[in-house]
């Protein structure tokens, strides 16, 4: 398994409220995107980072979901803590979505807008679902899919981290083939680049991702680079 990640500031924030982990050995990634229209949003989301790192120690293979979502908790109440602590901060909140690859199992717990996707022969899927406003519209009834990308709601999230004592968090749980990619990534690359495109660039580059990864960045800067871009692209 081969894996590569990569993280911009972009052409107009002033600072990238963006992390992520990669821990190859244990076969775990993690994309956080820190709420842009908060204080600390770059906080949040290195303080997710943070609780999960603690957390690495007392991993339990045998009952990884119900570690990893143990992390996502507790990286919620770290971040609850320090907004509680430093008033500055109230209301700072993160997204986070992590894969923990197990063998040839993919465990997922998503919470926000940042995104999974499976990318193979087959094409390309998004496996996460986006805690937004506009998706909540879809579902609904109250907004057509093709209407996403530009409606106002699309970055109005309806979960976080750090906003409130508990968090819902979706889980996934799938079966890997060898040749999947697994792009994890901030909205900075989704909003900017069409899925078509990113599985053409997976496809120029074959094997070689880091090539991808930073083609992929150049396309979302090229696009207009509004937001933080990051991203990281497993090879099963």
């Amino acid at each position: 398994m081969h894996a590569t990640g990569i993280s911009d500031i972009g052409l107009l924030r002033e600072s990238n409220q963006d992390t992520f982990l990669i821990e190859k050995h244990m076969g775990l990634y993690v994309v956080c995107d820190g709420m842009g229209g908060h204080k600390g949003g770059d906080v949040a989301s290195n303080l997710a980072i943070k609780a999960i790192n603690e957390s690495l120690d007392s991993y339990d293979s045998e009952h990884a979901l119900k570690w990893l979502n143990q992390c996502v908790i507790k990286a919620n109440q770290l971040i609850r803590e320090w907004g509680r602590i430093n008033p500055e901060l109230f209301e700072m909140g993160t997204t986070l979505t992590a894969a923990l690859i197990k063998e040839q199992e993919l465990i997922i717990a998503h919470v926000g807008d940042s995104r999974l996707y499976r990318i193979n022969q087959q094409g390309i899927i998004q496996l996460t679902r986006d805690h937004t406003l506009a998706q909540q519209m879809i579902s609904d009834g109250l907004l057509k899919p093709e209407e996403l990308r530009d409606n106002a709601y699309n970055h109005i999230l309806t979960r976080a981290l750090g906003i409130a004592d508990q968090i819902i968090i979706d889980n996934l749980v799938e079966q890997l083939l060898p040749g999947d990619i697994i792009l994890l990534c901030t909205d900075g690359l989704s909003d900017m680049v069409e899925e078509s495109d990113i599985l053409t660039i997976i496809n120029e580059y074959g094997k070689d991702l880091e090539g991808a990864a930073q083609k992929m960045l150049d396309c979302a800067l090229s696009n207009g680079g509004y937001d933080n871009i990051t991203l990281i692209l497993i090879r099963v």
